[in-house]
Protein backbone atom coordinates (compact mmCIF):
# COMPACT_ATOMS: atom_id res chain seq x y z
CA UNK A 1 0.00 0.00 0.00
CA UNK A 2 1.21 3.46 -0.62
CA UNK A 3 0.41 7.10 0.12
CA UNK A 4 0.86 8.28 -3.41
CA UNK A 5 -0.50 11.80 -3.37
CA UNK A 6 2.15 12.98 -0.93
CA UNK A 7 4.94 11.06 -2.61
CA UNK A 8 4.02 12.24 -6.09
CA UNK A 9 3.93 15.89 -5.16
CA UNK A 10 7.35 15.52 -3.53
CA UNK A 11 8.79 13.84 -6.61
CA UNK A 12 7.27 16.35 -8.97
CA UNK A 13 8.91 19.05 -6.92
CA UNK A 14 12.22 17.24 -7.17
CA UNK A 15 11.84 16.35 -10.82
CA UNK A 16 8.89 17.49 -12.46
CA UNK A 17 -13.29 -16.77 -4.08
CA UNK A 18 -22.84 -26.99 -6.80
CA UNK A 19 -19.92 -28.14 -4.32
CA UNK A 20 -16.47 -29.49 -4.84
CA UNK A 21 -14.83 -32.05 -2.50
CA UNK A 22 -12.18 -30.70 -0.18
CA UNK A 23 -9.57 -32.82 -1.91
CA UNK A 24 -10.25 -30.74 -5.01
CA UNK A 25 -7.98 -28.02 -3.68
CA UNK A 26 -5.12 -30.52 -3.60
CA UNK A 27 -5.44 -31.37 -7.28
CA UNK A 28 -1.95 -30.51 -8.41
CA UNK A 29 -2.86 -30.70 -12.08
CA UNK A 30 -5.46 -27.95 -11.74
CA UNK A 31 -3.39 -25.89 -9.36
CA UNK A 32 -0.46 -26.02 -11.75
CA UNK A 33 -2.51 -24.09 -14.31
CA UNK A 34 -1.87 -20.99 -12.24
CA UNK A 35 1.92 -21.41 -12.24
CA UNK A 36 4.52 -20.84 -14.89
CA UNK A 37 5.71 -24.27 -16.17
CA UNK A 38 9.14 -24.03 -14.59
CA UNK A 39 7.58 -23.34 -11.16
CA UNK A 40 4.85 -26.00 -11.13
CA UNK A 41 7.08 -28.30 -9.03
CA UNK A 42 6.91 -25.69 -6.26
CA UNK A 43 3.36 -26.90 -5.45
CA UNK A 44 4.63 -30.40 -4.59
CA UNK A 45 7.47 -28.87 -2.57
CA UNK A 46 4.93 -27.42 -0.11
CA UNK A 47 2.48 -30.35 0.39
CA UNK A 48 1.48 -29.43 3.95
CA UNK A 49 0.37 -25.83 3.54
CA UNK A 50 -3.36 -25.21 4.14
CA UNK A 51 -5.65 -26.46 1.38
CA UNK A 52 -8.60 -24.08 1.19
CA UNK A 53 -11.76 -24.79 -0.83
CA UNK A 54 -14.43 -22.11 -1.08
CA UNK A 55 -17.83 -22.42 -2.80
CA UNK A 56 -19.89 -19.25 -2.58
CA UNK A 57 -22.39 -16.96 -4.29
CA UNK A 58 -22.24 -13.21 -4.72
CA UNK A 59 -25.56 -11.42 -4.33
CA UNK A 60 -25.82 -7.75 -5.26
CA UNK A 61 -28.47 -5.08 -4.74
CA UNK A 62 -28.24 -1.31 -5.00
CA UNK A 63 -27.79 -1.07 -1.23
CA UNK A 64 -25.31 -3.86 -0.51
CA UNK A 65 -23.41 -6.85 -1.81
CA UNK A 66 -22.92 -10.09 0.09
CA UNK A 67 -21.05 -13.32 -0.38
CA UNK A 68 -22.46 -16.46 1.26
CA UNK A 69 -20.90 -19.89 1.04
CA UNK A 70 -18.96 -22.74 2.55
CA UNK A 71 -15.27 -23.06 3.23
CA UNK A 72 -13.27 -26.24 3.85
CA UNK A 73 -9.73 -26.04 5.21
CA UNK A 74 -7.37 -28.98 5.41
CA UNK A 75 -4.86 -27.80 8.00
CA UNK A 76 -1.56 -29.42 8.93
CA UNK A 77 0.15 -28.49 12.17
CA UNK A 78 3.57 -27.40 10.97
CA UNK A 79 4.66 -26.20 14.42
CA UNK A 80 6.38 -28.27 17.11
CA UNK A 81 3.49 -27.49 19.49
CA UNK A 82 0.22 -29.40 20.03
CA UNK A 83 -2.60 -27.06 19.06
CA UNK A 84 -5.85 -26.81 21.03
CA UNK A 85 -7.45 -24.37 18.58
CA UNK A 86 -7.23 -22.89 15.12
CA UNK A 87 -7.79 -19.18 14.66
CA UNK A 88 -9.44 -17.45 11.71
CA UNK A 89 -9.85 -13.74 11.05
CA UNK A 90 -12.99 -11.90 9.86
CA UNK A 91 -11.52 -8.71 8.44
CA UNK A 92 -14.81 -7.17 7.20
CA UNK A 93 -15.72 -6.67 10.88
CA UNK A 94 -12.78 -4.32 11.38
CA UNK A 95 -13.96 -0.71 11.85
CA UNK A 96 -11.45 0.18 9.16
CA UNK A 97 -13.25 -2.15 6.70
CA UNK A 98 -16.81 -1.10 7.59
CA UNK A 99 -18.52 -4.34 6.56
CA UNK A 100 -20.02 -7.33 8.30
CA UNK A 101 -19.02 -11.00 8.42
CA UNK A 102 -20.18 -14.06 10.34
CA UNK A 103 -19.54 -17.80 10.50
CA UNK A 104 -21.83 -20.74 11.37
CA UNK A 105 -22.09 -24.54 11.21
CA UNK A 106 -18.46 -25.08 12.15
CA UNK A 107 -17.23 -28.67 12.00
CA UNK A 108 -13.85 -30.13 12.92
CA UNK A 109 -13.40 -33.54 11.29
CA UNK A 110 -17.20 -33.78 11.15
CA UNK A 111 -17.76 -32.84 14.80
CA UNK A 112 -19.74 -29.69 15.55
CA UNK A 113 -17.85 -27.16 17.65
CA UNK A 114 -18.72 -23.76 19.09
CA UNK A 115 -16.20 -21.00 18.35
CA UNK A 116 -15.05 -18.28 20.69
CA UNK A 117 -15.40 -14.85 19.09
CA UNK A 118 -13.59 -11.84 20.50
CA UNK A 119 -15.31 -8.49 21.26
CA UNK A 120 -14.30 -7.06 17.88
CA UNK A 121 -15.92 -10.07 16.10
CA UNK A 122 -12.78 -10.29 14.00
CA UNK A 123 -11.07 -13.20 15.78
CA UNK A 124 -12.73 -16.63 15.54
CA UNK A 125 -11.06 -19.22 17.76
CA UNK A 126 -12.17 -22.74 16.82
CA UNK A 127 -11.58 -25.32 19.57
CA UNK A 128 -10.24 -28.70 18.51
CA UNK A 129 -11.93 -31.79 20.08
CA UNK A 130 -8.48 -33.28 20.60
CA UNK A 131 -5.11 -31.53 20.42
CA UNK A 132 -3.60 -31.41 16.96
CA UNK A 133 -0.11 -32.84 17.31
CA UNK A 134 2.82 -31.76 15.16
CA UNK A 135 2.49 -32.99 11.56
CA UNK A 136 -1.13 -34.08 12.10
CA UNK A 137 -3.95 -32.85 9.87
CA UNK A 138 -7.49 -31.76 10.60
CA UNK A 139 -10.41 -30.68 8.42
CA UNK A 140 -12.32 -27.55 9.39
CA UNK A 141 -15.50 -26.61 7.55
CA UNK A 142 -17.80 -23.66 8.07
CA UNK A 143 -20.45 -21.55 6.41
CA UNK A 144 -19.78 -17.83 6.16
CA UNK A 145 -21.36 -14.61 5.03
CA UNK A 146 -19.66 -11.33 4.23
CA UNK A 147 -21.44 -8.06 3.45
CA UNK A 148 -20.38 -4.66 2.17
CA UNK A 149 -22.64 -1.60 2.10
CA UNK A 150 -22.97 0.73 -0.87
CA UNK A 151 -21.35 4.15 -0.90
CA UNK A 152 -19.63 3.86 2.45
CA UNK A 153 -16.00 4.89 2.52
CA UNK A 154 -13.97 3.79 5.53
CA UNK A 155 -10.22 4.42 5.83
CA UNK A 156 -8.78 3.33 2.45
CA UNK A 157 -12.11 1.95 1.09
CA UNK A 158 -10.20 -1.25 0.42
CA UNK A 159 -13.39 -3.21 1.28
CA UNK A 160 -16.05 -1.22 -0.53
CA UNK A 161 -19.04 -0.91 -2.91
CA UNK A 162 -18.54 2.47 -4.53
CA UNK A 163 -19.93 3.76 -7.79
CA UNK A 164 -21.32 0.32 -8.61
CA UNK A 165 -17.93 -1.33 -8.23
CA UNK A 166 -16.87 -3.92 -5.67
CA UNK A 167 -13.57 -4.32 -3.87
CA UNK A 168 -13.80 -7.47 -1.71
CA UNK A 169 -10.44 -8.54 -0.35
CA UNK A 170 -10.48 -10.85 2.68
CA UNK A 171 -14.20 -11.61 2.17
CA UNK A 172 -13.85 -15.11 3.69
CA UNK A 173 -12.54 -16.30 7.10
CA UNK A 174 -8.80 -16.09 6.62
CA UNK A 175 -6.44 -18.28 8.63
CA UNK A 176 -4.32 -16.48 11.17
CA UNK A 177 -0.63 -17.25 11.66
CA UNK A 178 0.68 -19.49 14.44
CA UNK A 179 4.14 -18.90 15.84
CA UNK A 180 5.85 -20.98 18.51
CA UNK A 181 6.37 -18.89 21.61
CA UNK A 182 3.66 -16.33 20.90
CA UNK A 183 0.78 -18.50 19.66
CA UNK A 184 -1.86 -17.39 17.18
CA UNK A 185 -1.63 -13.87 15.81
CA UNK A 186 -4.52 -11.84 17.27
CA UNK A 187 -3.74 -8.22 16.49
CA UNK A 188 -6.84 -6.07 15.90
CA UNK A 189 -5.37 -2.58 15.65
CA UNK A 190 -5.54 -1.06 12.17
CA UNK A 191 -5.12 2.71 12.39
CA UNK A 192 -3.18 2.85 9.13
CA UNK A 193 -1.13 0.68 6.84
CA UNK A 194 -1.99 -2.94 6.08
CA UNK A 195 -4.37 -5.05 8.18
CA UNK A 196 -3.64 -8.61 7.08
CA UNK A 197 -1.00 -11.09 8.22
CA UNK A 198 -1.37 -14.56 6.69
CA UNK A 199 0.63 -17.57 5.56
CA UNK A 200 0.82 -19.22 2.15
CA UNK A 201 -1.98 -21.65 1.20
CA UNK A 202 -3.50 -23.32 -1.85
CA UNK A 203 -6.88 -21.89 -2.81
CA UNK A 204 -9.63 -23.50 -4.90
CA UNK A 205 -12.47 -21.00 -5.20
CA UNK A 206 -15.83 -21.34 -6.98
CA UNK A 207 -17.89 -18.16 -7.14
CA UNK A 208 -21.34 -17.72 -8.67
CA UNK A 209 -22.36 -14.16 -9.50
CA UNK A 210 -24.81 -12.28 -11.72
CA UNK A 211 -23.67 -12.84 -15.30
CA UNK A 212 -23.34 -9.13 -16.07
CA UNK A 213 -20.72 -8.70 -13.37
CA UNK A 214 -17.10 -9.10 -14.39
CA UNK A 215 -15.00 -10.75 -11.67
CA UNK A 216 -11.26 -10.27 -11.26
CA UNK A 217 -9.51 -12.43 -8.66
CA UNK A 218 -6.19 -13.73 -7.45
CA UNK A 219 -4.85 -16.80 -9.21
CA UNK A 220 -6.16 -18.14 -12.52
CA UNK A 221 -9.72 -18.73 -13.67
CA UNK A 222 -9.81 -22.24 -15.13
CA UNK A 223 -13.54 -22.59 -15.90
CA UNK A 224 -16.63 -20.48 -16.54
CA UNK A 225 -20.17 -21.90 -16.53
CA UNK A 226 -23.23 -20.00 -17.76
CA UNK A 227 -26.32 -20.80 -15.66
CA UNK A 228 -30.01 -20.69 -16.60
CA UNK A 229 -30.78 -18.11 -13.92
CA UNK A 230 -28.59 -15.48 -15.57
CA UNK A 231 -25.68 -16.13 -13.29
CA UNK A 232 -22.19 -17.28 -14.14
CA UNK A 233 -20.04 -19.66 -12.09
CA UNK A 234 -16.33 -18.88 -12.03
CA UNK A 235 -13.75 -21.47 -10.91
CA UNK A 236 -10.35 -20.18 -9.78
CA UNK A 237 -7.19 -21.83 -8.52
CA UNK A 238 -4.59 -19.85 -6.62
CA UNK A 239 -1.71 -22.00 -5.39
CA UNK A 240 1.02 -20.80 -3.08
CA UNK A 241 -0.73 -17.54 -2.28
CA UNK A 242 -1.24 -16.04 1.16
CA UNK A 243 -4.64 -14.52 0.40
CA UNK A 244 -7.37 -14.48 -2.25
CA UNK A 245 -8.70 -11.11 -3.38
CA UNK A 246 -11.82 -10.34 -5.45
CA UNK A 247 -12.77 -7.23 -7.42
CA UNK A 248 -15.97 -6.92 -9.50
CA UNK A 249 -17.72 -4.44 -11.75
CA UNK A 250 -20.14 -4.32 -14.67
CA UNK A 251 -17.87 -1.74 -16.28
CA UNK A 252 -14.52 -3.48 -16.62
CA UNK A 253 -12.69 -3.58 -19.89
CA UNK A 254 -9.36 -5.38 -20.28
CA UNK A 255 -6.13 -4.86 -22.12
CA UNK A 256 -3.62 -7.73 -22.08
CA UNK A 257 0.10 -8.13 -22.49
CA UNK A 258 2.93 -10.50 -21.62
CA UNK A 259 6.33 -10.36 -20.03
CA UNK A 260 8.72 -13.29 -19.56
CA UNK A 261 5.87 -15.73 -20.21
CA UNK A 262 3.61 -14.05 -17.63
CA UNK A 263 0.17 -12.89 -18.77
CA UNK A 264 -0.39 -9.33 -17.55
CA UNK A 265 -3.97 -8.03 -17.68
CA UNK A 266 -5.05 -4.50 -16.89
CA UNK A 267 -8.75 -4.17 -15.98
CA UNK A 268 -10.16 -0.66 -16.12
CA UNK A 269 -13.39 1.28 -16.25
CA UNK A 270 -14.78 2.32 -19.61
CA UNK A 271 -13.06 5.39 -21.00
CA UNK A 272 -9.66 4.74 -19.49
CA UNK A 273 -8.10 3.08 -22.53
CA UNK A 274 -5.07 5.31 -22.86
CA UNK A 275 -4.13 5.06 -19.20
CA UNK A 276 -4.74 1.29 -19.25
CA UNK A 277 -2.29 0.78 -22.09
CA UNK A 278 0.19 3.00 -20.30
CA UNK A 279 -0.26 1.06 -17.03
CA UNK A 280 0.25 -2.19 -18.96
CA UNK A 281 3.61 -0.95 -20.23
CA UNK A 282 4.61 0.08 -16.71
CA UNK A 283 3.64 -3.35 -15.30
CA UNK A 284 5.49 -5.20 -18.05
CA UNK A 285 8.65 -3.19 -17.50
CA UNK A 286 8.41 -3.61 -13.73
CA UNK A 287 8.04 -7.40 -14.01
CA UNK A 288 10.99 -7.54 -16.39
CA UNK A 289 13.23 -5.51 -14.08
CA UNK A 290 12.22 -7.22 -10.84
CA UNK A 291 12.54 -10.66 -12.45
CA UNK A 292 16.08 -9.79 -13.43
CA UNK A 293 17.05 -8.21 -10.12
CA UNK A 294 15.36 -10.41 -7.50
CA UNK A 295 14.18 -13.68 -9.06
CA UNK A 296 11.33 -14.73 -11.32
CA UNK A 297 7.65 -14.18 -10.62
CA UNK A 298 6.33 -17.78 -10.54
CA UNK A 299 2.64 -17.31 -11.25
CA UNK A 300 1.06 -17.56 -14.68
CA UNK A 301 -0.59 -14.15 -14.54
CA UNK A 302 -0.68 -10.79 -12.87
CA UNK A 303 -3.71 -8.49 -12.77
CA UNK A 304 -3.69 -4.71 -12.43
CA UNK A 305 -7.17 -3.49 -11.50
CA UNK A 306 -8.68 -0.03 -11.36
CA UNK A 307 -10.85 0.41 -8.24
CA UNK A 308 -12.55 3.17 -6.24
CA UNK A 309 -10.22 2.69 -3.28
CA UNK A 310 -8.51 5.79 -1.93
CA UNK A 311 -5.07 4.51 -0.90
CA UNK A 312 -3.45 5.14 -4.26
CA UNK A 313 -2.74 1.44 -4.69
CA UNK A 314 -3.06 -1.76 -2.65
CA UNK A 315 -1.26 -5.07 -3.12
CA UNK A 316 -2.75 -8.58 -3.07
CA UNK A 317 -1.24 -11.88 -4.21
CA UNK A 318 -1.28 -11.99 -8.00
CA UNK A 319 -3.35 -8.82 -8.15
CA UNK A 320 -2.78 -5.15 -7.47
CA UNK A 321 -5.28 -2.33 -7.48
CA UNK A 322 -4.83 1.27 -8.52
CA UNK A 323 -7.31 3.91 -7.48
CA UNK A 324 -9.44 5.58 -10.16
CA UNK A 325 -8.11 9.03 -9.33
CA UNK A 326 -4.71 7.85 -10.49
CA UNK A 327 -6.02 6.61 -13.80
CA UNK A 328 -6.43 9.82 -15.69
CA UNK A 329 -3.71 11.90 -14.12
CA UNK A 330 -0.22 12.51 -15.34
CA UNK A 331 1.82 9.43 -16.16
CA UNK A 332 4.43 9.76 -13.42
CA UNK A 333 1.81 9.36 -10.70
CA UNK A 334 0.26 6.32 -12.40
CA UNK A 335 3.72 4.90 -13.01
CA UNK A 336 4.80 5.24 -9.38
CA UNK A 337 1.59 3.59 -8.12
CA UNK A 338 1.74 0.70 -10.58
CA UNK A 339 5.42 -0.05 -10.12
CA UNK A 340 5.33 0.14 -6.32
CA UNK A 341 2.37 -2.28 -6.16
CA UNK A 342 3.97 -4.68 -8.64
CA UNK A 343 7.09 -4.65 -6.45
CA UNK A 344 4.89 -5.93 -3.64
CA UNK A 345 4.50 -9.20 -5.55
CA UNK A 346 8.08 -9.87 -4.50
CA UNK A 347 7.95 -8.17 -1.09
CA UNK A 348 4.71 -9.19 0.70
CA UNK A 349 3.07 -11.67 -1.68
CA UNK A 350 5.97 -14.04 -2.33
CA UNK A 351 8.22 -13.14 0.59
CA UNK A 352 5.70 -12.59 3.37
CA UNK A 353 6.07 -10.65 6.60
CA UNK A 354 3.95 -9.33 9.45
CA UNK A 355 2.84 -6.08 7.85
CA UNK A 356 1.16 -4.99 11.09
CA UNK A 357 4.41 -5.22 13.03
CA UNK A 358 7.20 -4.71 10.50
CA UNK A 359 5.71 -2.71 7.64
CA UNK A 360 9.13 -1.44 6.56
CA UNK A 361 10.12 -4.98 5.60
CA UNK A 362 7.82 -4.90 2.59
CA UNK A 363 6.95 -1.22 2.15
CA UNK A 364 10.43 0.25 2.36
CA UNK A 365 11.77 -2.54 0.20
CA UNK A 366 9.02 -2.08 -2.39
CA UNK A 367 9.81 1.62 -2.33
CA UNK A 368 13.50 0.99 -2.89
CA UNK A 369 12.66 -1.49 -5.68
CA UNK A 370 10.62 1.24 -7.34
CA UNK A 371 13.68 3.47 -7.47
CA UNK A 372 15.63 0.64 -9.13
CA UNK A 373 12.94 0.55 -11.81
CA UNK A 374 13.16 4.27 -12.43
CA UNK A 375 16.94 4.16 -12.50
CA UNK A 376 16.92 1.47 -15.16
CA UNK A 377 14.15 3.00 -17.26
CA UNK A 378 15.11 6.67 -17.00
CA UNK A 379 18.68 6.74 -15.75
CA UNK A 380 20.60 7.54 -12.55
CA UNK A 381 19.72 11.23 -12.42
CA UNK A 382 16.01 10.46 -12.46
CA UNK A 383 16.54 7.82 -9.78
CA UNK A 384 18.47 10.30 -7.65
CA UNK A 385 15.51 12.65 -7.84
CA UNK A 386 13.44 10.05 -6.01
CA UNK A 387 16.07 9.67 -3.32
CA UNK A 388 16.25 13.44 -2.95
CA UNK A 389 12.47 13.65 -2.47
CA UNK A 390 12.58 10.86 0.12
CA UNK A 391 15.36 12.64 1.97
CA UNK A 392 13.49 15.94 1.94
CA UNK A 393 10.34 14.30 3.29
CA UNK A 394 12.20 12.52 6.07
CA UNK A 395 14.43 15.41 7.06
CA UNK A 396 11.71 18.04 6.99
CA UNK A 397 9.36 15.96 9.11
CA UNK A 398 12.13 15.01 11.53
CA UNK A 399 13.22 18.61 11.97
CA UNK A 400 9.80 19.53 13.33
CA UNK A 401 8.75 16.29 15.04
CA UNK A 402 11.92 14.39 15.87
CA UNK A 403 13.50 11.43 14.18
CA UNK A 404 12.34 7.81 14.46
CA UNK A 405 13.68 4.47 13.31
CA UNK A 406 11.94 2.69 10.43
CA UNK A 407 11.26 -0.56 12.32
CA UNK A 408 8.17 0.44 14.30
CA UNK A 409 4.57 -0.78 13.97
CA UNK A 410 2.10 1.50 12.11
CA UNK A 411 0.37 2.29 15.42
CA UNK A 412 3.64 3.76 16.70
CA UNK A 413 3.67 6.48 14.05
CA UNK A 414 1.39 9.49 14.29
CA UNK A 415 0.33 11.97 11.68
CA UNK A 416 2.67 11.99 8.71
CA UNK A 417 5.31 9.97 10.55
CA UNK A 418 4.28 6.66 8.95
CA UNK A 419 4.93 7.99 5.48
CA UNK A 420 8.01 9.96 6.40
CA UNK A 421 9.82 7.07 8.05
CA UNK A 422 8.53 3.85 6.41
CA UNK A 423 8.11 5.20 2.87
CA UNK A 424 10.75 7.91 2.75
CA UNK A 425 13.49 7.08 5.23
CA UNK A 426 13.03 3.31 4.66
CA UNK A 427 14.26 3.17 1.06
CA UNK A 428 17.15 5.42 2.02
CA UNK A 429 18.34 2.66 4.37
CA UNK A 430 18.68 0.36 1.36
CA UNK A 431 20.35 3.14 -0.60
CA UNK A 432 22.82 3.56 2.27
CA UNK A 433 23.65 -0.16 2.09
CA UNK A 434 24.02 0.09 -1.68
CA UNK A 435 26.31 3.12 -1.39
CA UNK A 436 28.37 1.45 1.32
CA UNK A 437 28.72 -2.06 -0.08
CA UNK A 438 27.77 -1.64 -3.73
CA UNK A 439 24.38 -1.72 -5.41
CA UNK A 440 25.17 -4.95 -7.27
CA UNK A 441 26.12 -6.66 -4.01
CA UNK A 442 22.94 -5.44 -2.32
CA UNK A 443 20.77 -6.64 -5.20
CA UNK A 444 22.53 -10.01 -5.05
CA UNK A 445 21.69 -10.14 -1.34
CA UNK A 446 18.05 -9.26 -1.99
CA UNK A 447 17.92 -11.97 -4.64
CA UNK A 448 19.23 -14.47 -2.05
CA UNK A 449 16.61 -13.21 0.41
CA UNK A 450 13.87 -13.74 -2.19
CA UNK A 451 15.14 -17.24 -3.05
CA UNK A 452 15.42 -18.25 0.60
CA UNK A 453 12.00 -17.01 1.74
CA UNK A 454 9.74 -17.29 -1.32
CA UNK A 455 6.25 -18.51 -0.21
CA UNK A 456 7.36 -18.16 3.43
CA UNK A 457 7.28 -15.52 6.17
CA UNK A 458 10.43 -13.53 6.83
CA UNK A 459 11.43 -11.32 9.73
CA UNK A 460 13.90 -8.43 10.00
CA UNK A 461 16.34 -10.90 11.53
CA UNK A 462 16.05 -13.10 8.44
CA UNK A 463 16.77 -10.18 6.13
CA UNK A 464 19.78 -9.07 8.15
CA UNK A 465 21.17 -12.63 8.25
CA UNK A 466 20.89 -13.06 4.49
CA UNK A 467 22.37 -9.66 3.74
CA UNK A 468 25.29 -10.25 6.09
CA UNK A 469 26.07 -13.54 4.35
CA UNK A 470 25.80 -11.96 0.91
CA UNK A 471 27.74 -8.82 1.72
CA UNK A 472 30.27 -10.53 3.95
CA UNK A 473 29.74 -7.80 6.54
CA UNK A 474 28.23 -7.56 10.01
CA UNK A 475 25.27 -5.17 9.83
CA UNK A 476 24.27 -4.88 13.50
CA UNK A 477 25.36 -1.25 13.70
CA UNK A 478 23.37 -0.18 10.68
CA UNK A 479 20.23 -2.17 11.55
CA UNK A 480 20.26 -0.68 15.06
CA UNK A 481 20.72 2.83 13.72
CA UNK A 482 18.15 2.69 10.94
CA UNK A 483 15.68 -0.06 11.94
CA UNK A 484 15.97 0.05 15.71
CA UNK A 485 16.72 -3.67 16.08
CA UNK A 486 19.40 -6.11 15.07
CA UNK A 487 20.39 -9.77 15.35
Amino acid sequence: MFYYRLLTSLILISLLWMVYPAAHAQDGDQLSLAMQPEFQADIAAFPDIPQITIVASLNITDQQASIAGNMQVLYTNLSPDPLSEIVFRLYPNYPSYGGQAAVSNILVNGTTVTPEIDPTASIVSIPLPTPLLPSEQTMVTMDFTSTVFAEQTVLYAQYSYLGGNLALPNFFPLLSVYKTGTGWWRNVAHPQGDAVYSATANFDVTLTAPAKWILIASGTRIENTENADQTRTHHYVAPLMRDFALMASTQYETVSGEQDGIAIDVHYFSGGDEAANTALRFAEDAVRIFNAHFGEYPFAELDVVETRTVAGGIEYPGLVVVQSESWNTQDLYLEIVTVHEVAHQWWYSLVGNDQTRDPWLDESLAQYSTTLYFGEVYGPDFQQGFFDSYSDSWQNFSAENGDKVIGLAPSDYEGGAYFSFVYAKGPLFFKFLADTYGQAALIQGLSAYFAGYRYQIATPTDLQTVLEASLGQELDKWFLEWVGQSN
